[in-house]
């Protein structure tokens, strides 16, 4: 029996004293034996013990325990019987009823009559008069109403268990248990006793109306699902929280199911699965699952005949059964080909049109269904007809998005599971530090990391002889190691949404010459650029100009500045990449890469050399507005809540960017200067190097007395063409092509 027990005493079984008391299911007691509301175990021998709640009443005597008739015939008690009585505590946790069958009949029969007796009535006033009290599986007792005596007996108990609306895992199942207090919120359930005349109506007289839609063998990593306990908890909370009470609790709030969840976000992240996985969690039908370009058609009114044979199976149900029919299921993979906005498609022949018609009036329209579920994915949701996505439709919309590192840890246990109990993966492979290692990654990019890892283990018990075979010795010690995992990720499996290191590291190639303390300085406004990104809350969009000369090294310094960061998602939007776009294309192109920056928790997009972004040319002038209004735009707009982006733009022509009102768009500049003193230069020199000591004394002398004006950039040029002459001549090349590039002036602006 659960419970805290406490020192127990000897009392004597007495009679019930009056017969209101016997009514009350409430053993009696002296108040020097114990207090009202107290409950207590009675153990009548040393394998059978009850427990009650207790009343007191003057007229018993101490160290007495009265019981009434029913109680003492459950019980097998005797009058003047010894029994041992000890408190009892309830633990509150587990031990509250949440349901409680109860097989009713009239006490005596000769007071049977065919009368209907309302269960809803009864249940509110079985509440009310035995609020707080203790039962017992099996107990027997008596219970008054309309002015008839009836005899119960608890034949189920079901513990409530407060985590049910908060989709947390496993709080669907229902745990039977022997001993409950009952409370406010308690449902009953009363059942005609076989061979009993008594007529019931209601809805508290079926169990069919109180089963839970959820399964209660449901676990996350069984069903395959990692990373998505929020979205799922979520879910539960809009889409299944009200099929979880009873119907008429549902009806008497005016409350409707939620009957469409759209699932959204980037391919591979989950979300077909978990429209797949919610159908085995619900005890409801077989789910549907159809492909969006399945329902579609040739024949004239085949496509809508489609949708109303996955409602038809509902709609009977639902007839038949009313408010007791199952939920039914419909998965709608690719949602998007089916529902486009009406009126897109320019030709067509209108029959994505009729099918979003369709589709409407069989979840939301004049004989709507309140039986149904349908669960919409697409990775394009801004394609879906508006009218589909308001509330009573497909009204919980929630993003798949790409996993955290604890999701990551997740669906990497999930998929190196079976290698663990085959004792097929190294003791050196930390799944912790894998996940660190995979920002950005899909669920879909982890389990296909997972098989690139195995392929690379696998290949090294192939033998290579003129025919492939397996060396089987080898192949029974096989492992998966942490240099197999660590291959894959820098050789096979990339991040769609990650970073691509080969697109930014060639313009940092030969690395940040710090040639002054300018450069220093720039590199630290970048950090704090980094870190306010960041921390701050109050500014999750952070946007910065680099601005200077051409050949200053600006590219160089934005690429370094986002490597340092270290941020999951780092892409550069370069013209290069966009040589031949028609301006439509080329603000697509840039939308998209800002479009996946949203998809990542913390962003930094590089937008490089903006005035050929912009298609700028000073004669005329003449520049694209289309580009520049799409970069305007992007530029102002904060990402989604909860997601970061760092910002940074390179340009060499910030008085054309102020003309077109762009300055503005960005939160600051920071200006990338030339070379523009002899010690610089030499400095530059030096770290470059090409150059022996020798060889820069001389250049320095050359250079003393002449004005300095040269990029970085331009001057790495100079000195790997210069490098080309024979040894002899290269000084003089150098300082040749110093001079031809008009990097020194016949004037004295800085000495050295």
């Amino acid at each position: 029996m659960a419970g805290l027990l406490s020192l127990s005493k000897t009392m004597q079984a007495a009679r019930c004293p009056t017969d209101e008391l016997s009514l009350t299911n409430c053993v009696v007691t002296n108040e020097k034996d114990f207090k009202s509301g107290q409950h207590v175990t009675v153990r009548t021998t040393p394998t059978h013990a009850y427990v009650f709640t207790v009343k007191t009443h003057n007229s018993v005597v101490p160290s007495t325990i009265a019981f009434s008739l029913p109680q003492r015939k459950w019980a097998g008690l005797s009058l003047n019987q010894d029994v041992e009585v000890s408190n009892y505590t309830f633990d509150t946790s587990r031990q509250y009823v949440g349901t409680m069958s109860l097989e009713i009949d009239f006490l005596q029969k000769k007071s049977a009559d065919s009368n209907p007796y309302d269960t809803d009535k009864m249940a509110i006033e079985f509440i009310q008069h035995f609020n707080a009290q203790a039962f017992c599986l099996g107990q027997q007792f008596v219970f008054s109403f309309s002015d008839k005596v009836f005899l119960l007996v608890i034949r189920d108990i079901e513990a409530m268990d407060p985590s049910i609306l908060k989709g947390e895992q496993g709080s669907s199942k229902k745990n039977k248990i022997n001993v409950g207090l009952l409370h406010g919120n308690s449902q009953m359930i009363f059942e005609k006793a076989e061979s009993s005349s008594i007529s019931l109506v209601g809805k508290a007289k079926t169990r069919g109306a109180r089963q839970s839609i959820i399964n209660p063998d449901w676990n996350f990593e069984r069903m395959g699902i990692g990373g998505l306990d929020k979205e799922f908890s979520d879910i539960f909370r809009r889409a299944f929280a009200s099929r979880v009470f009873p119907p008429d609790i549902v009806e008497q709030m005016g409350c409707k199911h939620v009957k469409g969840i759209l699932l959204f976000g980037p391919p591979g992240c989950g979300k077909t699965l978990m429209a797949r996985q919610i159908g085995k969690m619900l005890n409801a039908r077989e789910p549907k699952v159809v492909n969006g370009p399945e329902i579609l058609n040739k024949y004239v009114g085949e496509s809508e005949a489609n949708i109303r044979k996955l409602f038809a199976d509902a709609e009977e149900e639902q007839k038949r059964l009313g408010a007791n029919s199952g939920l039914h299921i419909i998965i709608f993979d690719e949602i998007d080909a089916i529902c486009k906005q009406r009126g897109s498609l320019a030709g067509s022949t209108g029959v994505h049109d009729t099918v979003v018609n369709q589709l409407l009036s069989k979840i939301d329209g004049v004989e709507q269904l309140n039986n149904i579920l349908v669960i919409g994915m697409t990775n394009r949701p801004d394609l879906i007809d508006e009218a589909l996505l308001r509330p009573g439709r497909l009204e919980v919309k929630m993003e798949i998005g790409l996993p955290d590192e604890s999701g990551r840890v997740q669906i990497l246990n999930i998929h190196t599971a079976k290698m663990k109990q085959a004792k097929m993966l190294a003791a050196d492979v930390d799944i912790k530090e894998l996940a660190v290692e995979t920002k950005n990654f899909s669920g879909a990019e982890l389990e296909g990391l997972v098989r690139a890892a195995q392929s690379t283990a696998m290949n090294r018990h192939i033998k290579a002889s003129t025919q492939v075979e397996v060396d089987n010795e080898k192949a029974q010690s096989l492992q998966v190691g942490r240099s197999d995992f660590w291959a894959s990720l820098e050789n096979d499996i990339k991040p769609a949404f990650g970073t691509n290191q080969e697109d930014y590291s060639s313009y940092i190639l030969n690395g940040i010459v710090k040639w002054s303390n300018a450069v220093s300085d720039i590199l630290g406004d970048g950090e704090l650029l980094v870190q306010q990104t960041k921390n701050s809350e109050r500014t999750p969009l952070v946007t910065a100009l680099l601005e200077g000369p051409p050949h200053s090294g600006k590219t160089a310094l934005a690429a370094q500045i986002a490597e340092d960061s270290q941020f999951p998602f780092i892409k550069i939007c370069s013209p290069d990449k966009m040589i031949g776009f028609s301006e439509t294309a080329k603000c697509q192109a840039i939308k998209k890469i800002f479009d996946d920056a949203y998809k990542s928790q913390l962003s930094c997009v590089v937008v490089d050399d903006i005035e050929r972004l912009l298609d700028f040319v000073p004669i005329g002038p003449r520049f694209s507005n289309s580009v520049l209004q799409a970069l305007l735009v992007l530029l102002k707009k904060a990402p989604p809540r909860g997601r970061k982006l760092l910002i940074l733009g390179t340009t060499s022509r910030k008085d054309v960017l102020q003309e077109m009102g762009m300055l503005d768009a960005f939160s600051t500049s920071i200006h990338i200067p030339n070379i523009a003193r002899g010690e610089h230069l030499m400095e530059a020199l030096e770290l470059l190097g090409g150059f022996q000591e020798e060889e820069r004394a001389h250049i320095a002398k050359a250079v003393k007395c002449k004005a300095v004006w040269i990029g970085i950039k331009k001057l790495q040029m100079l000195i790997e063409m210069s490098l080309q002459m024979p040894p002899q001549y290269k000084v003089q090349k150098f300082l040749a092509l110093l001079t031809e590039e008009g990097a020194l002036g016949s004037d004295k602006r800085v000495a050295i």
